[in-house]
């Protein structure tokens, strides 16, 4: 009987402490209403090389326009604000002197630089980002050869916040990424600026002479006509971007970095087109002779995209089309390291992985291919007309 009462008077005691820390507890404390607060979701920069001074864009979210409720005030899901100054760390206070809220960066999805901007070196931006407690290093970052101002005051399709659609553009990438990241975070690149192997930057172009500013341009069935896409890939080297890739080429950086499983390529078999996608790319490196005879072994599994031979699959069909994609990805790749080592961008990272940096371009390097074919569809003879 005690030891119930016992027992009891612990629940009781328990229930009461809980009770008292309720009563204690104010929620959320620290939480603003969402209305008091300017929401950025895509930020963008630009730098005179002139005078030095910055031109900085925020796009800020409109919360009522995306309230579901009929009869919504305002149909602009964001709101462009720009700012001149020539430090980074101004722009902060010059937000109160036009937002009637409080700028809010911690929802940022993505940061475009301008391409002269990337050419002059971005190290102040990544030192700004990195340094400045209230700023999210895990943001991505882009490089637009368009006019900032025509990127940063266009409207997007599928997705009414463009910062938002601008990232979900890298989410398609990631899962062949390793680690499932696409290695172009503000924290990601400020890891490997001292690296001799280059950075690649997505860049983002836009297609039209005008900016969508419009919201109705959400509303235009051709999703192609003044929209953005990616378009290669700018190479930064110590921060400072030196040229550009195509978006072949920028596919090969990664896979040949270890950083991308996938590819997809187009070889002719007996005058027919086949299509095919590299998966599980995996690439092994060893020095045949340290420093100067470079072994670099790529492995895929194939899978069959589109077969126009007009005969029917075979074992031997199969292995041909193994040999050609072999044979037409080690040229492309030979090509490839060539036209790094001729732009004096040591794209193998060979000078990072024990190589020799007075001599990384007298490197021999010899690459060889291995494909499997794992995956070729539901049928092995074609339809064909009589």
């Amino acid at each position: 009987m005690n030891n119930k009462i016992k027992e009891g008077y612990v629940k009781m005691r328990a229930s009461l402490i809980v009770l008292i820390l309720l009563v204690l507890c104010a929620g959320c404390w620290d939480m603003k209403d969402i209305n008091s607060l300017a929401i950025v979701s895509l930020a963008g920069v630009d730098k005179n090389p002139e005078t030095g001074n910055f031109t900085a864009y925020y796009q800020v979210i409109n919360p009522t326009s995306l309230s579901t409720r009929t009869g919504a005030s305002a149909k602009a899901v964001v709101y462009n604000f720009q700012f001149k100054d020539y430090s980074h760390g101004r722009f902060n206070e010059q937000t109160g002197m036009s937002m009637p809220r409080k700028f809010f960066m911690a929802d940022l999805q993505s940061y475009i630089i301008s391409e002269r901007y990337a050419r002059q070196g971005i190290l102040d931006l990544i030192n700004f980002i990195e340094l400045s407690p209230e700023q999210r290093s895990n943001v991505i970052l882009f490089i637009t050869d368009s006019p900032m101002y025509t990127i940063m005051n266009s409207f997007t399709p599928l997705d009414r916040i463009p910062g938002r659609f601008i990232r979900s553009l890298t989410d398609q990438y990631k899962p062949n990424f390793s680690m499932s990241l696409y290695p172009i975070r503000f924290k990601d690149i400020a890891r490997e600026i001292h690296l001799h192997t280059p950075i690649v930057i997505p860049i983002i172009h836009y297609s039209g002479e005008n900016p969508s500013s419009n919201s109705d341009r959400v509303e235009k069935i051709d999703a192609n006509k003044d929209g953005m896409s990616f378009s290669g890939g700018a190479v930064l080297i110590h921060a400072r971007m030196v040229g550009n890739l195509d978006e072949q080429s920028k596919n090969l950086f990664f896979i040949l970095n270890k950083k991308y499983r996938q590819r997809t390529e187009t070889v002719k078999i007996n005058g027919d087109f086949v299509d095919v996608e590299a998966q599980n790319i995996q690439v092994q490196r060893k020095w045949n002779t340290p420093g100067s005879h470079l072994l670099i072994d790529l492995y895929a599994d194939l899978r069959l995209m589109n077969n126009q031979q007009k005969s029917k699959m075979t074992l031997q069909n199969l292995h041909q089309i193994e040999k050609e994609f072999n044979q037409t990805l080690e040229k492309e790749l030979k090509s490839y390291e060539q036209m790094g080592t001729n732009r004096g961008w040591d794209l193998l990272g060979i000078q990072d992985n024990g190589g020799n940096e007075m001599t990384w371009r007298q490197t021999k390097v010899t690459i060889h291919v291995h494909s499997k074919m794992t995956t070729i569809g539901n049928t092995s003879t074609p339809y064909l007309l009589e």
